[in-house]
């Protein structure tokens, strides 16, 4: 399960699953950090890419992450 959030300033999404739990954040407007701080922390890439495109679809096709 996922929850992304939008701020003013960046994103904020939480992915957890049963007993594990990831927190990415960025503060700016680049989705592709987020991405690479959540490949380091673990999380599946196909779980990061789904939060991502959620959160912003239009960032996620530029990066290719859709």
């Amino acid at each position: 399960m996922a929850w992304v959030g939008r701020t003013p300033v960046g994103f904020v999404i939480l992915i957890w699953k049963s007993k594990r739990r990831w927190v990415g954040f960025q503060w700016g407007g680049d989705i592709r950090r987020v991405y690479e701080v959540m490949l380091r922390r673990g999380v599946p890439r196909n779980t990061i890419a789904a939060a991502l495109v959620r959160a912003a679809p239009a960032e996620a096709r530029a990066h290719k992450l859709d």
